[in-house]
């Protein structure tokens, strides 16, 4: 089985850094499912640009294949450049007519091969992104994919692997990405019906991973349910403890709890869903009267006495982590802001031109420091992006720190009453009981 390619080696390990700092925790659970010597489709849902994609090539241990839209590869240094990234272009009408349709030929028959050897190829299973929570309809690629593959090795073990990808806001830097594996489907199950009608077979193996799919996929299937869900995820995701490391996570819990969330709002009557607004906004203006979050509320208990020790004696460093790295951090909020308007691209976008503009910024202060003779700031260049990760874990523990010291003005009973009024908001919902906070 062949290696990485170089560039793909040398991005992969950027590209993790940036993503664990983008996002404040990934939950990356039932990854041990994918067979290990296999060839394997993973299909997934398609919720944002290309997010999907570069978590699962950080964080899968087998390096990734993936199909792009082949717009991308327009220019010859694109092109060079994406498919070192072991990206393969996948050409739509608009992208040029048949004559470039035609060019999808040569990267199935890649496809094909590279299966052929074992690897591990990505597809979006429902064509195009879309900002949204719940499932859209499937494609056809992955079906094609599949039996094209083993129309050319019809003894070939193909295994496709439906993987839920969901995020708790893919747009907001410290949000949470939740993505779990489903139980492989072989191909060859279906490959006799395929052979028989392929219309069928393709047809009974779409409908079937949407099936898989669906058992990894928070879906707010009524878009009237939107706001409510929403709200109801905000508070829930307060009930569960995260330390900041590791910052991926094998648990499913809040995936699982928001899941069950989401399904029991859709399946409420429309009088409970009003009643339930309601309680929500009763609770929020109970909160804005103590002057406090809801944070606070789930967790319960007031900061240790001697925790405002550790937010002053960690404000230097953290001062220096802040002002060392934001400069092309807010560079690349700004250009975002400016030039990326559809919510999918932003969080992808935005990501991509931070690395790039952080490592120009680094590498630039490198030079500086090198041509004039100031060497020993050089080490506090290199522990510089250090400096930066540590002000993200200061800041989240000084927020935690200021909503818990709010509690000190609050009676016993009237957290207790805060937090009855908070736990009837689930009580329509069989929630998997939340782990034990630590303080």
């Amino acid at each position: 089985m062949r290696k990485a390619k170089l560039p793909y080696s040398i991005v992969r390990p950027l590209a993790r850094i940036a993503l664990t700092t983008y996002f404040r925790k990934i939950y990356f659970s039932n990854a041990q499912v994918i067979p290990k010597n296999k060839p394997v489709i993973i299909a997934a849902n398609h919720p944002s640009a290309f997010l999907e994609p570069c978590i699962l090539a950080v964080l899968l241990p087998r390096p990734l294949h993936f199909l792009v839209r082949g717009d991308f590869f327009s220019k010859p240094l694109f092109d060079k450049i994406l498919r070192s990234l072991h990206m393969l272009p996948i050409f739509r009408m608009k992208d040029g007519g048949y004559q470039k349709i035609k060019n999808n030929f040569s990267t199935f028959d890649k496809c094909y091969a590279t299966l052929e050897e074992g690897r591990v190829i990505m597809i979006l299973a429902e064509g195009t992104t879309k900002h949204e929570k719940r499932l859209r309809p499937l494609k056809k690629g992955t079906g094609r994919l599949a039996f094209g593959t083993l129309e050319k090795y019809p003894d070939l073990d193909l295994q496709i692997i439906p993987v839920g990808v969901n995020y708790s806001n893919s747009d907001a830097f410290r949000s949470r990405a939740m993505i779990e594996f489903g139980q492989p489907i072989s191909a060859q199950d279906y490959y006799q019906k395929y052979k028989d009608d392929a219309n069928t077979g393709i047809k009974e193996l779409t409908k079937d991973l949407r099936t898989a799919l669906e058992k990894h996929v928070i879906r707010i299937e009524n878009r009237a349910d939107e706001k409510l869900t929403e709200a109801l995820f905000e508070i829930n995701e307060h009930s569960w403890p995260e330390a900041p490391q590791p910052a991926v996570s094998k648990n499913n819990y809040l995936l699982k709890s928001e899941m069950i969330i989401s399904e029991g709002v859709g399946a409420l009557p429309e009088e409970e869903k009003q009643a339930l607004s309601k309680d929500i906004s009763d609770y929020k203006t109970n909160l804005q009267k103590y002057k406090l979050n809801d944070y606070a509320v789930a967790i319960g208990e007031k900061p240790k006495s001697k925790s405002w020790i550790v937010i002053i004696l960690g404000f230097l460093p953290f001062l220096v982590g802040y002002l060392g790295n934001a400069l092309p951090v807010r560079f690349a909020d700004w250009i975002i802001n400016k030039k990326v308007r559809a919510i999918e691209f932003r969080a992808s976008v935005k990501i991509t031109t931070a690395i790039v503009l952080y490592m120009i910024y680094w590498l630039t202060l490198f030079l500086v420091l090198l041509f004039t003779g100031h060497y020993s700031l050089i080490f506090v260049l290199l522990a510089l992006p250090f400096f930066g990760y540590y002000a993200l874990l200061y800041r989240a523990y000084f927020n935690k720190w200021k909503r818990l010291n709010a509690l000190k003005g609050l009676s016993s009973e009237e957290l207790n009453n805060l937090q009855e009024m908070r736990a009837n908001l689930f009580k329509s919902f069989n929630l998997p009981k939340a782990p034990q906070f630590s303080n």
